[in-house]
Formats: structure tokens, C-alpha cells, sequence
């Protein structure tokens, strides 16, 4: 399974494939030709917004396995 890397910018992301978890307003998903992006939205508790972020890195990482990619990076 491959490795999550923690990034502090969208700049840090190499071109090519991979699939990003990252905070925003809404959560949801987006896909485009480089991947998946998963935003977790920020909620009052971060206790609650810490533990949905986890929860998609899980998720990310079995994207990743399913669909081959092997770039997985998580924006804080």
C-alpha cells in the first residue's frame, strides 16, 4: 500500500498521478485528469474535523490501491 506524504502546499505535488485529502469549506470530491482531490470540511470541533481527515486518508489510500496510483498526499 502506498505511503501518504504530508505536504504544507500544492506546490510540494509532483506532476503526474495522485489522490489529495486536504481541508476546505464543504467536504466532497473532485476528480480530474490528475486524480482525486477529498476536501474535508473544517468543522467548530477540531477533534471531529482531526478524525474525518484521518478517515479519508484511509480512504484515500484504498482509492489509490484500487485504481493503481501511487501518490497520495495530505494538505493541512
Amino acid at each position: 500500500m502506498s505511503k501518504v506524504k504530508f505536504v504544507s502546499s500544492s506546490a510540494e505535488i509532483p506532476t503526474g498521478q495522485f489522490v489529495l485529502v486536504k481541508y476546505g469549506e464543504e467536504s466532497g470530491q473532485t476528480r480530474n485528469s490528475l486524480g482525486l482531490t477529498i476536501t474535508v470540511a473544517r468543522k467548530q470541533s477540531k477533534t471531529v474535523s482531526d478524525l474525518s481527515f484521518l478517515a479519508n486518508i484511509h480512504t484515500a489510500k484504498e482509492i489509490a490501491k484500487r485504481e493503481g496510483i501511487s501518490n497520495i498526499f495530505a494538505l493541512k
